[in-house]
């Protein structure tokens, strides 16, 4: 047995499933993304363990990390898909995960991803709106296909996280107001190939105080149970995801807090229940190591360049999202408060900062901590950069997930216009 995560060996020198990070950097270069199997493994089985008394289905939040490989891993534990585009759909088919076990979220579902997911039978659609109920009825009649629909609601709560990832108040584009819900659902009854499964809710990422996670289901389970009242099925209830973890320090999330909630609300009832964790299976099992290319120090300012930039990683400033930094190999020596910056023409392209910060030297390693989830899925070609390798550390071997594009791949995209014609 491997330990799990990523860990220093008695020389200081880090280590994931019993390999040094520098031996895999010698290997496939810098940047690199690298994911250990082992703790989303660890993840997901405390997740499952979480919400298994209380008849809890888990569906992999794609977006968190699309990597084929990653869905498939889940996949092979058990675990179905959640999605929100129909490319992570046909990255699901290409992972092994069926249909009939995929939830189709999202508030702008085109109608030829509809007619796509119809077709496929999918497990569910979250729908956000009754237009777009009736782009799908439409969609369902002309096909002659039944589709399982299920009513996203905005209860207006706002969560304690960042702007950009909170979901549940009435002035973002996410889900159905609550005073409307419950004539859409009971429209849905009067549609032909409409098929009503549920409720859902998620209102954003990164939560900690799990009384708004208390407060969105109850409201769920109150709008449910008046339904069921009025003499309507309600099967399903999504309660989608949303689970802080912890950047700044080593800490589990938590679970055990988690658990008490869903158990208070639904251990008794006879709903069927949906959870898309997507950042709390993955987010802390991946790292990406990058090359220090030089210091560069003025007069008010000490910068550390390195070869990983906000192409590779654009949380820092999408997000002013923090991310622990550290040696690959333990130092010792003077501190000093630097900026961690990479080399792309923008102000924004940095990693870190103003951060207290061993002196390091040009070609040392360093690695930025808790990087599975929201990192690599949102990379781009920026600058004309390639992407960094991606590996997954699997029972102590390395696997590399993708081929990379060279640049001159990439140029050969492009068609190229003869301007003298």
């Amino acid at each position: 047995m491997y330990p799990t995560g990523f860990y220093r060996d008695k020389n200081g020198e880090l280590n994931v499933q019993g390999i040094k990070i520098n031996t895999l950097t010698a290997k496939y270069g810098t940047p690199l993304f690298v994911y250990d199997t082992g703790l989303m493994k660890e993840r997901y089985e405390v997740f499952l363990n979480t919400v298994k008394n209380v008849k809890g289905n888990i569906h992999y939040a794609v977006k968190a990390n699309d990597s084929v490989n990653i869905i498939k891993f889940f996949g092979d534990l058990g675990a179905g898909a959640d999605i929100v585009s129909i490319g992570e759909f046909h990255k699901c088919v290409a992972a092994g995960i069926a249909s009939n076990k995929i939830i189709f979220s999202g508030v702008g579902k085109d109608k030829d991803e509809i007619e796509i997911a119809l077709k496929n039978k999918i497990l569910q659609f979250n729908i956000e709106s009754k237009e777009e109920l009736y782009d799908i009825y439409e969609i369902a009649k002309k096909l002659k296909i039944s589709a399982n629909i299920c009513l996203r609601i905005n209860p207006d709560i706002a969560p304690q996280t960042h702007k950009k990832i909170s979901t549940g108040e009435k002035e973002t584009k996410f889900g159905i107001d609550s005073e409307e819900v419950i004539s859409i659902y009971k429209k849905l009854h009067e549609l032909d190939y409409m098929n009503p499964v549920g409720l859902g809710v998620h209102i954003g990422s990164q939560i900690f105080d799990f009384s708004f996670f208390h407060r969105a289901y109850s409201n769920l389970k109150d709008v449910a149970d008046n339904l069921k009242k009025s003499g309507y099925i309600v099967p399903t209830l999504d309660l989608g995801g949303g689970i802080g973890i912890y950047y700044e320090k080593n800490k589990k999330p938590n679970f055990d807090n988690y658990k008490k909630i869903i158990s208070e609300l639904f251990l008794n009832s006879d709903y069927k229940l949906s959870f898309e964790p997507g950042r709390s299976l993955v987010g802390e099992a991946g790292v990406l190591i990058t090359k220090v290319i030089r210091n560069k120090t003025n007069k008010d300012k000490n910068f550390i360049v390195v070869d990983a930039a906000m192409n590779n990683l654009i949380r820092p400033t999408l997000y002013d999202a923090y991310h622990e930094v550290e040696p690959v190999k333990k130092k010792s020596g003077l501190e000093r408060i630097v900026d961690i910056v990479g080399p792309i023409c923008e102000t924004g392209d940095y990693l870190a900062l103003n951060r207290k910060f061993i002196e390091v030297k040009c070609n040392d390693l360093l690695t930025i901590r808790t990087t599975g989830a929201y990192s690599s899925v949102m990379k781009s070609n920026y600058n004309s950069r390639i992407d960094a390798v991606e590996i997954l550390i699997h029972n102590g071997r390395p696997y590399q997930m993708k081929e990379i594009e060279t640049i001159h791949d990439i140029i050969l995209k492009e068609k190229i216009i003869d301007f003298h014609q």
